[in-house]
């Protein structure tokens, strides 16, 4: 008996460590991976025509390394919850499922979704939950040192963690979808090109598994010296990556851990640490997001 699961996709566009995608398929023996063109997303005045053409192309980057592995991306414009209810309507799915998001607007989408549909949240944004990171009286923190120091306290991810990309994705055929809006795109002097490859590409070049010699200068080792000299490449260059889920949170901080564990010198070692330490601002921002 076929049994039919919904990937929603919102801000994990990769199948290397999403675990939404796992749940999905261990759910189901068929999945129907979904983005919905919400209106209301799309018409933001805090979304850019930048924003939105980085979006666009790795949407179809994504939908390329489904087509490689017996799948494709379903595109829908309108409301999430009608869109989603009309797909399961339509192919028999009995669940969705989704990585968490934080923010007013995306708990406010989800809490809509969640009353009239079976949808399932997985984590992925974060490491660690803003649920996971909490004073000893269950309140959140509002200061950073002490919502770092939480954080670190909880078990770190290792290599072991990252879920590999599936290598198939069996999806239903025959089932309508949009074409991806042709613009706006990318200019060629925007030095970022979308998708979940080149973000795996940059992660190896500033956070390598061994580290060329070489290239210190330019890597997570030379992070703390670096990164705020605009003349060097000493950032990872990594934040759209992030921000749109081409590269999950554990990735960055398996490959963080992992350098802090190699270095040899106070140096390395402190621009490794400097590395993490953002990584950690970015989920204390994500939590205040969820909290206040």
């Amino acid at each position: 008996m076929t049994t039919t699961a919904i990937w929603w996709l919102r801000r994990d566009l990769r199948l290397t460590d999403n675990q939404a995608l796992a749940r999905a398929l261990e759910h189901a023996n068929a999945v129907i991976p979904v983005f919905v063109l919400d209106p209301a997303l799309l018409n933001s005045p805090y979304v850019g025509p930048k924003r939105l053409a980085f979006l666009l192309g790795g949407l179809r980057q994504l939908d390329a390394d489904l087509q490689r592995r017996g799948s494709r991306l379903v595109v829908r414009r309108g409301r999430p919850v009608d869109e989603l209810a009309k797909l399961l309507a339509e192919s028999g799915a009995t669940a969705i499922f989704a990585e968490a998001d934080y923010s007013p607007f995306a708990r406010r989408r989800d809490d809509e979704v969640a009353r009239r549909l079976p949808l399932h949240v997985t984590d992925g944004l974060t490491v660690h939950p803003p649920s996971a990171v909490l004073k000893a009286n269950g309140a959140p923190y509002t200061v950073f040192t002490p919502f770092s120091r939480a954080w670190k306290s909880l078990p770190m991810p290792g290599t072991t963690a990252v879920l590999p990309a599936p290598e198939s994705i069996p999806t239903p055929p025959g089932l309508s979808s949009i074409p991806l809006p042709a613009g706006p795109a990318l200019q060629e002097r925007v030095p970022f090109i979308p998708g979940e490859a080149e973000a795996r590409r940059r992660l190896n070049h500033f956070a390598p598994p061994a580290e060329p010699a070489q290239h210190r200068g330019e890597s997570v080792f030379g992070y703390a010296d670096g990164r705020n000299k605009l003349d060097s490449a000493a950032t990872s260059q990594l934040s759209p990556y992030l921000r749109f889920g081409m590269l999950s949170a554990r990735q960055a901080v398996v490959r963080a851990i992992a350098a802090g564990a190699a270095a040899t010198d106070s140096r390395s070692a402190k621009g490794a640490a400097a590395w993490l330490n953002q990584l950690i601002w970015r989920e204390f921002f994500i939590s205040i997001l969820c909290h206040f």
